[in-house]
């Protein structure tokens, strides 16, 4: 199959899932909002060879951009029978860049040789910036980039995040602003500049109910 007709079969799949994947009724939309949002504001060299998508969901945007791009990805998602139905859909649509994990972020550590294994992180409608950051640094090596797609209100949470930023060893490099059907959405592209600390993520709910401050 061509490109872009893997992706509109994936979008297909995912909008008639017999779970709540995705929002969207209407393929036109659930196109725009799930893979223009995920590959407009991303270039070839920011994923690396292997990048890793936290909170996935239904795939997105970590299986867009490895069809996109052709890089290999791995999902993590803490509801298994989300990441089951990505991984069945992956592999009836020949897919085979994508690995597939049912776990919590800051269990990920844990479960295998992830800390710092990985050229770039990717997170969309998370939670609020300073969790997200530490729940992807940890597993992003230096020089590698995390990705993070955010609304208008970004700078608020930007704001609250600077202690964040110099505990996890990251900055802020470069902020890309785009459009989508008039909506203004935003990239925020973090730089690993130094090893985050081996206690990071902390447990499970730590980063959500007392990010660091």
């Amino acid at each position: 199959m061509e490109k872009m007709e893997i992706v509109r079969k994936y979008i297909e799949r995912i909008m008639n899932a017999p779970l709540n994947l995705v929002g969207y009724k209407d393929f036109e939309e659930a196109f725009a909002y799930l893979y223009s949002d995920s590959v407009l504001p991303i270039r070839s060299d920011d994923l690396g060879e292997r990048f890793i998508d936290v909170g996935s969901g239904g795939g997105v945007p970590g299986v867009l951009l490895s069809i996109e791009f052709g890089r290999r990805v791995l999902l993590i998602d803490s509801i298994c029978k989300k990441m089951d139905f990505v991984k069945q859909t992956c592999s009836e649509l020949g897919i085979d860049t994508v690995e597939t994990m049912c776990v919590r972020a800051e269990e990920l550590k844990n479960v295998g040789d992830y800390f710092e294994k990985f050229d770039a992180a990717t997170a969309r409608a998370v939670s609020k910036l300073p969790t997200v950051l530490e729940l992807t640094a940890p597993y992003v090596r230096i020089g590698g980039k995390i990705l993070l797609y955010k609304g208008p209100g970004y700078n608020e949470e930007l704001g609250h995040s600077i202690n964040a930023m110099k505990e996890l060893g990251i900055k802020l490099s470069e902020t890309r602003n785009y459009s989508i059907r008039g909506k203004n959405r935003y990239l925020l592209v973090f730089e690993k500049t130094h090893s985050t600390p081996r206690k990071y993520p902390r447990k499970t709910g730590i980063p959500e109910k007392n990010p660091i401050k």
